[in-house]
């Protein structure tokens, strides 16, 4: 499923030294702990039936930036032999947001090297999205190549990335 004319597009790519079935377990199999990983949410919990051997179907984001609301997503593509996640924003999003997807592309270079690819793409509607929608390309372009990062990091290294241990101090300092 495409986003219907979307005018918010923002992508990133890393090489990660790790099959792609190990950063499939990571970025699919666990969809809902998104939040063991990636600094942008605090935490995480994920929901509904499993499709195709995920453990879920949905998940629940508390995110942790200042003027943000937590999130729901709910997967649309999950397809393990292709290595393809696609999964909609559909809770917690601006009103002038109207649709807001993710997609995830593992490509194996080798056995233990895999190109992952990540795709955000939106529409943005109405007087705040026409004013809004440079600032959400450049702010989602940033955030997609620091989760690539993480992911990177958590997945070589078995923990979170530096940036994800500083979000989880300040959330833990918060919470008190």
């Amino acid at each position: 499923m495409k986003t219907k004319n979307p005018n918010v597009n923002a992508a990133s790519e890393i090489s990660i030294n790790a099959s792609a079935e190990k950063i499939w377990q990571v970025l699919a199999v666990e969809f809902g702990d998104i939040g063991k990983w990636a600094s942008g949410v605090d935490a995480s919990e994920g929901s509904g039936d499993s499709i195709n051997g995920s453990t879920c179907s949905e998940r629940a984001c508390k995110i942790s930036a200042t003027g943000f609301s937590d999130t729901k997503e709910r997967i649309t593509i999950y397809d393990k032999k292709g290595y393809l996640l696609r999964y909609t924003l559909f809770h917690g999003l601006p009103g002038f947001v109207k649709d807001a997807y993710n997609t995830w592309q593992l490509i194996p270079k080798t056995d233990s090297e895999t190109l992952v690819k990540a795709h955000t793409e939106m529409r943005a509607t109405g007087i705040m999205g026409t004013l809004m929608k440079g600032f959400m390309t450049r702010s989602t372009q940033k955030v997609l190549v620091a989760m690539c990062e993480e992911l990177k990091h958590y997945v070589e290294n078995g923990e979170p990335h530096p940036n994800k241990v500083k979000a989880i101090a300040k959330y833990h300092r918060k919470k008190k």
